[in-house]
């Protein structure tokens, strides 16, 4: 069932973290919370340039700039590999999980997330509502209680530079719950956990920056063989390599963040997705020997000469 409207809340303005914002972070926030991509789960597309459009003035640099600051702010959570974001308060504020029927659209909504990182950090923030709110209809939900079982991470643990909150999904009897525990500052949390500093827990260590913010193209770099023969037998209406070259330019040309991707095979593949979408498929009958005379420009009929095996076709193509 697609949303047709959004909750926001009224109580979001007495909200100080809310009321720190500047008017473009606002913006934006609110954009994502009304856009119709946006899922049961929280989850929106993360496209900055079409996202760009919906204002006459900005661009979708001014959209990754402001995007970034929300993220900063734990407002928002983006995976730019899967060009997804999730709004991280969504399953708090907008309602459904108090009704049952919806709650098995969220579940639904769940399920077609491609980014492990958001799923994860929804599970979390899934499981620290259940914590907090028992009562809540949702959790009666066998599907929901399935989801509780799932391993949750904070969003802190794939941002660099960020500290987790002090959750306490089932705390002990002599420290404050939920609504209570985020009240407090976090030095007040931290204390009331454990009096002796010596006995606190380490933090967990912080992943190096390196490994989370990914790499830029490498020189010469291709996909791996196989990678490529499955693109092209499931998009046959494609030239593989053309698309490649431009894969290849655009991401060369990319400033800053927008060029370092940490898995770019997956990047890669969902760039031949969305080329699938815009190119007109073929009307003849053989689709294969369409893109293998866009590859090598004719194509021999000679009955003894070898069929091409290189990796951009589908595959070997007879005489």
């Amino acid at each position: 069932m697609a949303r047709d409207r959004a909750n926001i809340n009224t109580g979001i303005w007495t909200d100080d973290d809310w009321r720190e914002l500047t008017r473009d972070e606002q913006w934006l926030y609110e954009l994502l919370l009304t856009h119709p991509s946006l899922t049961y789960a929280g989850v929106c597309d993360w496209r900055p340039g079409r996202l760009a459009q919906n204002s006459s003035d900005t661009t979708g640099d001014d959209i990754e700039r402001i995007g970034a600051l929300l993220q900063s702010k734990r407002f928002i959570f983006i995976d730019p590999d899967t060009e997804e974001v999730l709004v991280r308060s969504f399953l708090r504020h907008d309602g459904l999980l108090k009704q049952p029927k919806l709650a098995v659209s969220m579940v639904n909504a769940y399920g077609s997330i491609s980014s492990k990182p958001i799923r994860k950090v929804v599970i979390h923030e899934l499981q620290r509502l259940h914590g907090e709110y028992p009562e809540w209809r949702a959790f009666a939900v066998e599907k929901v209680q399935e989801l509780l079982k799932l391993s949750g991470s904070d969003m802190a643990t794939f941002t660099p530079g960020f500290t987790p909150p002090l959750t306490l999904d089932v705390p002990p009897a002599d420290t404050p719950t939920g609504r209570q525990a985020e009240a407090l500052p976090t030095s007040t949390a931290t204390s009331t956990a454990t009096s002796n500093p010596e006995e606190r827990a380490p933090a967990a260590p912080t992943p190096p920056a390196k490994a989370q913010r990914g790499t830029r193209l490498p020189d010469g770099w291709e996909p791996p063989a196989d990678v490529i023969q499955a693109m092209a037998a499931q998009f046959p209406q494609l030239n593989l390599e053309t698309e490649h070259a431009k894969f290849t330019d655009y991401y060369n040309a990319a400033p800053g963040d927008k060029g370092i991707k940490r898995d770019w095979t997956a990047t890669w593949r969902n760039w031949i997705r969305k080329a699938a979408e815009y190119a007109p498929r073929s009307t003849t009958g053989n689709r294969h020997i369409d893109r293998a005379v866009a590859a090598w420009g004719t194509l021999s009929t000679r009955h003894d000469e070898p069929a091409p095996t290189d990796p951009w076709t589908a595959k070997e193509l007879s005489a």
